[in-house]
């Protein structure tokens, strides 16, 4: 009996040592699943928004300023999609936009994937 017991036991760490899953405090999956930003006003989550402004306005030739970030989500998949809404102003009106970005730091990447005014 008490081979089975350890047979499990170490089943179970094995499990959890090799697989890719990672767990936030709160138990819930992080790898692939959205997770909210704790906060807005992140400088890290604030260099997200502007770099995504700053990338439309290059293929769009556009002139628009950045904000804040409203609220944003993240997710991890080999790297981190950020998901944010941003406000920024075009012609002296504040607008809403929806972003994604792609970031892979270790790698060096960051690519505006979308770019939506709504």
């Amino acid at each position: 009996m008490t081979h089975y017991i350890s047979f499990f036991l170490i089943s179970i760490f094995l499990f959890f040592n090799s697989s890719d899953i990672c767990f936030a405090e709160n138990g819930q999956k992080t790898a692939g699943n959205w997770l909210d930003i704790a906060s807005p006003d992140d400088p890290m989550v604030i260099d997200v928004g502007q770099f995504a402004v700053d990338e439309h306005n290059k293929v769009t030739k556009s002139n628009l300023k950045f904000q804040r970030v409203v609220e944003g989500a993240t997710q991890i998949v080999g790297g981190m999609n950020w998901r944010l809404t941003i406000e920024v102003e075009d012609h002296k009106s504040i607008k809403t936009c929806k972003v994604l970005v792609y970031e892979q730091p270790l790698q060096n990447v960051k690519k505006l994937v979308s770019f939506k005014i709504v």
